[in-house]
């Protein structure tokens, strides 16, 4: 019996995301919905699933992304593919399975209608699934391209080459140079700024200590200035005291020596004075 395949389409931008995780997840959506058994969707349509279309933005207007040359284009276009099995359940089984709001399961149908799908084709499992155990294919140029190679290595070539050419990932890039670019303005202006308080801070210092050192040296050289100064001053007024003193002294020594010499002269004459008065008595005595 020929095995069902079944795909999960998808962008390439969100396949980085399911390679980060290392499983695809069941639907967000669902859980905003608050459906208490969300499911992760499958379809047995190998051209394309047309439920699986995507609201877009490209920053001037807002659009569906509704086939995979308009995923290839904006976001980039890939699919998960593995095996039908027991854990998938049809559209119809879902409803009970999941428990979802009847009206909620109605409007799923409606929308996937609106678009062109068929929910006849929707499988749905209820647990996340290992990204190892599916294969991946790359929508390129109207044709889808496996994306694993032999012994499980994956073509980096297909997938970088498609990524690098999707409006999301030269828009990235133009933010991205256009972010940089400004970092590196800031960047300039800021150590620019930094540069010019460093000069200011570094002037402000220099003044203050060139300041410093120029009234250091003022104060030493007004230190030794008036030292030397007072030295000579000093010594000129010991000089002319000493003169002074000298000269008042000698003038005192003189004074006191005249004086002695006077009195010693005088005491001299005194006994001779004496002697001829005793002498000429004598004379008047022996008569």
């Amino acid at each position: 019996m020929e095995k069902t395949l079944l795909y999960h389409y998808t962008s390439l931008s969100h396949l980085i995301e399911i390679f980060k995780v290392g499983k695809v997840l069941t639907s967000q959506t669902e859980k905003m919905l608050k459906v208490k058994k969300p499911g992760l969707w499958f379809s047995t349509n190998n051209k394309w699933e047309y439920s699986a279309f995507k609201r877009f933005n490209d920053g001037n207007k807002e659009f569906d992304l509704n086939t995979p040359e308009e995923f290839e284009k904006y976001i980039g276009c890939a699919r998960l593919v593995t095996n039908l099995n027991s854990l998938f359940v049809t559209f119809a089984k879902y409803k009970h399975k999941s428990k979802v709001n009847p009206m909620l399961w109605e409007k799923m149908a409606e929308i996937g209608k609106s678009k062109g799908a068929d929910p006849a084709e929707w499988y749905a499992t209820f647990s996340p699934m290992s990204i190892n155990n599916l294969d991946i294919d790359v929508y390129e140029n109207g044709e889808w391209h496996s994306l694993k190679k032999g012994e499980g290595e994956f073509d980096s070539e297909l997938f970088n080459r498609n990524l690098e050419k999707t409006f999301v990932f030269k828009k990235g890039k133009e933010m991205e140079e256009k972010m940089m670019n400004e970092v590196a303005k800031q960047k300039e202006n800021i150590e620019q700024k930094a540069q010019e308080v460093v000069e200011e801070k570094v002037e402000e210092i220099v003044e203050e200590k060139v300041e410093e050192i120029v009234e250091e040296k003022v104060e030493e050289i007004v230190e030794e200035k008036v030292e030397e100064v007072v030295e000579e001053k000093v010594e000129e007024v010991i000089e002319e005291k000493v003169e002074e003193v000298v000269e008042e002294k000698v003038e005192e020594v003189i004074e006191e020596k005249v004086e002695e010499v006077i009195e010693e002269k005088v005491e001299d004459e005194k006994p001779k004075s004496k002697g001829i008065i005793s002498r000429v008595r004598s004379l008047f005595k022996r008569k």
